[in-house]
């Protein structure tokens, strides 16, 4: 060593530091100007160090803590007293290690004393399985290693970031290497051998303690991107919207196979093909540009009518995004859902509200006309004047109660909440007291045999020829006829209303019975009525176990006719 001691022998000078670390002067005065020897305290003759100082950064730098230049005793000593020494000083440890940790974690002082309490007794027992851990040696238990990964995986999926974890660990690393320099420093020179076998144990155990918990960390955030990613997928491939993505000159980059079935096209067709190419609006392309352009607020909806290439129209809601990547926009996100059929029923149930008070309409007028004729002028008019108005009055409120109840009982057929009640009944009888309610039941012939039964419930039955013999003198011609026979070797009975006007269209034959398909129609006749007397036809026909159908007259005309079973013979 030098010559030049300071007048402090416990501290050394900057030339003393150099010579115990085989390192030139200039070399050591780097390290001090580079702040990795940090001086005990400056005097007059320059900085001086701490022997601990020095020995604590031998031992952080050596390869494996093997490194000690200050020994000199021969080998054979024990590093067992040492580590019963260091786990005398745990607790203390435990508090320094906080202190530093504030430091490198300013925002750890707002912390109560319930949380410091519980950080202490973390870190002292992270202490205590740290010199557990050295007291093994080079053979760390697989065991131990494979905890501290699941640590670092907990901490992961709890969203812990890692730095903070491996501060805390290189924190508990230093501070167990600081304070057995200290405790060797305070009992003297025969223990530094115990300290050296104690480095070459606590720095590599730390070493691969550090690495399983890292480890175990980013495979787990390695775990749960993937998790996500697949979740991710799974959602997006089998959503039933359709989802797309294109980029900025709006070529399709994905499409998943949702989009495919929407668009009636092969999903290969989509891959590569420009959105305009497959999304075609009905109206014009122009609907389109929104879809290319940076939405604001984030997000645009668009809707509108299409035409796929199978010629089938559609009603489709675009969702759309900008992609972004680095702040600008890569490329553009959608989400496409078919809405036809509720955009449908919307309209469907405007149209039966438009339709139910234009039918409405006429007979109200009417009766708030006789009844305002009647109010001002009725001792004016001539008793059988009067009567021809009652009357009128009657038949109008008639008709109003009749679609009162229509309404009513297509309700409840929907609910399955109708209650029947079949017997036999007399098929003549019926038909006769149904024409009782009819308007015009002149033009009516009746062709039907003498006791001819059929299983039905009479009040019912009774409605639904009501309803066929006025849908056919209301859309038809006269003479309107009524037939009916048992047909064929079932033993049902068919009745048969024809008139003899110009028939229904083909048309709308396949959906004439349909109450929601025949107001969905653009081309059905508003004067025709909501189709509601048909509609309840057939709910009630087959409500009471029988069919309902309808067949074209060559000779011109309307036939609907019905089925319904004969009542068993009583014995």
């Amino acid at each position: 060593m030098s010559s030049r001691r300071t007048e402090r022998p416990n501290f050394l000078a900057l030339e003393e530091v150099a010579v115990a670390l085989n390192l030139s002067l200039e070399a050591a005065r780097s390290l001090l100007h580079a702040g990795y020897l940090t001086p005990a305290e400056t005097g007059p003759e320059g900085p001086v160090f701490s022997p601990s100082d020095v020995k604590a950064f031998v031992a952080r730098n050596a390869d494996n803590g093997s490194g000690n230049l200050f020994l000199a005793e021969p080998p054979g000593a024990d590093a067992g007293d040492l580590l019963e020494a260091l786990d005398g000083r745990a607790l203390d440890m435990a508090h320094r290690a906080h202190d530093i940790f504030v430091t490198v974690f300013p925002e750890t002082r707002l912390w109560d004393e319930r949380e410091k309490e519980r950080f202490l007794d973390q870190a002292k027992s992270r202490f205590e399985a740290i010199l557990a851990v050295a007291s093994q040696g080079a053979e760390v238990d697989e065991a131990l290693t494979s905890d501290l990964e699941e640590v670092g995986a907990a901490a992961a999926w709890a969203g812990s970031p890692l730095p903070q974890l491996l501060v805390v660990l290189r924190i508990s690393r230093d501070l167990v290497v600081q304070t057995a320099i200290e405790v060797a420093e305070e009992r003297g020179r025969h223990w530094s051998l115990p300290l050296a076998l104690l480095l070459t144990r606590v720095l590599p155990a730390m070493d691969r303690l550090t690495d399983s918990l890292a480890q175990g960390y980013w495979a787990a955030v390695v775990g749960r991107e993937a998790e996500h990613t697949a979740r991710y997928e799974h959602v997006v491939e089998l959503s039933s919207d359709g989802v797309y993505e294109i980029d900025l000159d709006g070529c399709i980059q994905y499409a998943n196979p949702s989009l495919a079935v929407i668009l009636g096209r092969p999903p290969e067709e989509l891959d590569g093909a420009q959105l305009t190419d497959v999304i075609v609006p009905m109206h014009s392309r122009g609907l389109l540009e929104p879809l290319f352009s940076e939405p604001q607020g984030g997000a645009r909806r668009l809707e509108f009518e299409v035409n796929r290439a199978d010629g089938v129209r559609r009603v489709l809601e675009i969702r759309t995004t900008a992609r972004q990547h680095h702040g600008q926009a890569v490329g553009f996100q959608g989400v496409v859902r078919d809405v036809t059929t509720a955009r449908d029923l919307e309209a469907d149930k405007n149209e039966f509200l438009a339709l139910m008070t234009y039918d409405l309409r006429q007979p109200l007028t009417t009766v708030l006309g006789l009844g305002a004729t009647l109010e001002a002028h009725a001792h004016e008019l001539a008793a059988d004047h009067i009567s021809e108005m009652g009357a009128t009055v009657r038949s109008q409120a008639e008709r109003i109660s009749r679609m009162a109840d229509d309404l009513y009982d297509i309700s409840r057929l929907e609910a399955k909440s109708l209650l029947l009640s079949l017997r036999p009944v007399d098929l003549a009888q019926t038909v006769e007291a149904a024409l009782a309610t009819v308007e015009h039941a002149a033009d009516v012939v009746v062709d039907i045999p003498p006791g001819l039964e059929v299983l039905a419930d009479p009040r019912r039955l009774e409605q639904v020829i009501a309803n066929l013999v006025a849908n056919a003198l209301a859309y038809g011609a006269p003479p309107v006829e009524i037939r009916a026979a048992v047909a064929g070797k079932d033993g049902l009975v068919e009745l048969a209303v024809i008139d003899h006007g110009t028939g229904v269209p083909d048309a709308i034959v396949p959906n004439l019975f349909d109450r929601v398909r025949l107001l969905a129609r653009r081309d059905r006749d508003r004067s025709r009525g909501t189709g509601l007397g048909l509609s309840l036809v057939k709910g009630l026909i087959e409500a009471m176990g029988g069919r309902v159908w309808y067949e074209h007259v060559p000779s011109g005309g309307a036939d609907f006719r019905m089925s319904l079973a004969v009542p068993r013979p009583r014995f």
